[in-house]
This record gives C-alpha cells, structure tokens and sequence, in this order.
C-alpha cells in the first residue's frame, strides 16, 4: 500500500468517526421523539459502516480487471434496481418520492449505487475510447449518453432532480478530463437550458426552493425555513462553537440536522475550527486521489481515480454550498458523515475500489 493510499484510509475512517459522533449528536432528541429511543440513528449509522466496511475490504481485494470487465453490467444492473423502485411491492414512497427499494426493515437508494456505476463505466468506455475522445468525434460519446440518458430519466420519474443534476456535472467533468473539446459540452449545457425550465419554473415546489435560496427571510416560516435555521446554528457556533453536544438548532429548529444539514450542526457545536477541520480532511482526500492518479500508467486507471474522487468531493462541495445557502437547497448527503446507509455503502466501497487500483500499481512496481 502506498503511503497515499495509507494516508486515505486514515482519512476516510476520521471522517466516519467523526460522522457517526455528530449523527448521534444531532438526532439523539430526534430518535427519542420518533422512536422512544435516543440511540436509534446511531445504532442503524454503526450497522451501515460496519456493512460498508465488509464492502470497502471486498471492492480493495478484487482484482482491477474485475470492475474493467463488469463495468457495463454496472449499469445495467444500476439501471435494473433504478426500475425496481416503481414495483409496488419491492419500491417504497416517502416524502411524495419514490426512491427506496424496501428490504426487510432496511431501505436502499438505487441512485447512490447508480452514481458509482456511472463512474466505473465512463473509467472504462474514455479509457478504451480514448484516442477517438481526444478527436473530436462526437459519435464516440452516443453509447454512454444513451445509457446516462436512461439513468437519468428513470431518477427525475420519482423525482429526484439533484441527483439528475449532480451525475450530469460529475459527467461533465469526467468527459472534460478525457479529452474532450470544451465546446461539446458548451453546447450540451445550451441544450439542457430548456429543460431546466421546465423542471424548476414549470414545478411549484422546486420554484419555491428557488425563491427560498434568493430570499429566504420572504418566507421565513415556508420554504425559507430551513436554510434560516442553518445560517442561525453558523452564526450561534462563531470561532469555537458551543461545544458538543450543545447544539439548540437540532432541537426540532432545523430539519434533516442528521443527514442534509449535518455540516450546519457541525458549525454550531464545533465552531469554525471543527469546520476548517472537516474541509482540511476532505482536502486530503482530495490530494491523496489526485497523487494517486498522477502515479497511474494507464487511461482506465486514472479516469477510475478521477470519476470516484468527483463521486466524492463533488457531492462535498454541493452539500457544503446548499449548508450555507450558497445554492438552492437539495438534499445531498455529506460524504461519509451524514446519516444514510445506501450513501455510506456506496462511498466505503468507492474508495475500497481505490485500494485496488494502489494496490495492482504497487504489484506492477
């Protein structure tokens, strides 16, 4: 293991400590309410690590021909259990979405399994395809937007645009990395703007969420609500916070304070110290990925690096913005610290993946 790879590790396993620490600060009054008992979140999150664990262990010992040879039945099994959702026995509603598959007394979002598809598979197709990329040839780029495509209207159907929106960016970013000529995917935004007034000015209740992230203090009682409480639990935790534990915010004020709003409890408990460690965390992660992808030889191996290191930092970067208003809200969880077993899974397996990749770089050595 490399000394990158090391320092990954570490890294990432701060980060689900400290998750699991603030998960069962911020929804301990919450669980008690709901279900009678204080550690509820807590108990479920340390299962969900546990079983991400026996995951991350599994994706670092497989071979890295394994996730090169079985990236398309990657999607099309994504694309399978993104269907699952709509069966009315297996698929679950809740919130006025459908976007669970129930099992047993457990739920799993699909998309989450479907956003590391997409990234072992655009790994795979650019690195093949790589030399036509760099062309310029816009044939080359059909079969994963067919298949992205899919994807992607199947997840807007429950609905579920922030996702639709976050593996759009992640694939953006992916192609550019690959080669391909910035005006391509100019005029894909171009093509999109249409459809993004029909999905945000044409539907009232994602219309108010944008009227809420330009005004919020307009509706403070509405749809301005939760990102008020956010900037209040930032402005109550100042340099050093009011200590863990403390927070008043998570007390029935600021809805979703265990999974889209954990980094607002953050701020409020551990001040902006506890913040400024956090992003210095996730920024270590973010080198350690980008050393690692420089060490690479090959195409398949870089853009893999690339795409899960987006997989991850991305959805940092979007949850911190929508944190302190920065964007329209949208619940995306904060990587390996908001509650969640499907986003924990699928970001401890991400990373296990990662493992493998150091791990046949070092046996080539």
């Amino acid at each position: 293991m490399s000394k990158e790879a090391r320092l990954l590790f570490i890294v990432t396993y701060l980060l689900v400590g400290l998750g699991a620490v603030m998960i069962y600060s911020s929804s301990a009054a919450l669980a008690h309410d709901w279900h009678g008992n204080a550690q509820y979140f807590l108990i479920r999150q340390v299962f969900f690590i546990l079983l991400g664990t026996v995951g991350f262990f599994a994706a670092a010992s497989a071979p890295l021909r394994f996730y090169k040879n079985f990236a398309r039945a990657f999607m099309l099994l994504a694309i399978f259990l993104l269907i699952t959702v709509y069966l009315p026995v297996i698929g679950h509603s809740a919130g006025g979405a459908r976007r669970w598959i129930h099992i047993g007394s457990f739920q799993f979002q699909p998309v989450e399994f479907a956003k590391l598809a997409c990234c072992i598979y655009l790994a795979d197709y650019l690195g093949r395809k790589i030399a036509w990329v760099q062309k310029g040839g816009i044939l080359v780029f059909l079969p994963p937007m067919i298949l992205f495509g899919i994807v992607c209207i199947l997840t807007l159907l429950e609905p579920d645009l922030g996702s639709v929106a976050f593996i759009v960016m992640m694939t953006s970013i992916i192609f550019f990395v690959a080669g391909i000529q910035l005006r391509y995917i100019l005029g894909a935004v171009l093509l999109f703007l249409p459809a993004l007034y029909f999905l945000i000015i044409r539907v009232p209740y994602r219309l108010s969420r944008l009227e809420a992230y330009l005004n919020p203090w307009e509706d403070p009682q509405g749809s301005g609500f939760q990102i008020i409480q956010s900037f209040l639990a930032f402005a109550s935790g100042g340099l050093h916070g009011v200590g863990l534990g403390q927070s008043t915010q998570k007390l029935f004020y600021l809805p979703s304070s265990h999974n889209d709003f954990i980094l607002a409890v953050i701020g409020e408990e551990l001040g902006l110290i506890g913040i400024a460690v956090v992003i210095v965390l996730y920024l270590l992660f973010f080198l350690c990925c980008i050393r690692m992808s420089q060490k690479a030889n090959q195409a398949f191996e870089k853009l893999l690096i690339t795409s899960l290191m987006l997989l991850i930092i991305l959805q940092t970067v979007i949850h911190m913005m929508v944190a302190t208003g920065l964007v329209p809200t949208k619940g995306l969880p904060l990587p390996f610290i908001s509650y969640g077993g499907s986003s924990i899974v699928v970001n401890l397996v991400a990373v296990g993946i990662l493992m493998a990749v150091d791990r046949r770089k070092q046996h080539s050595v």
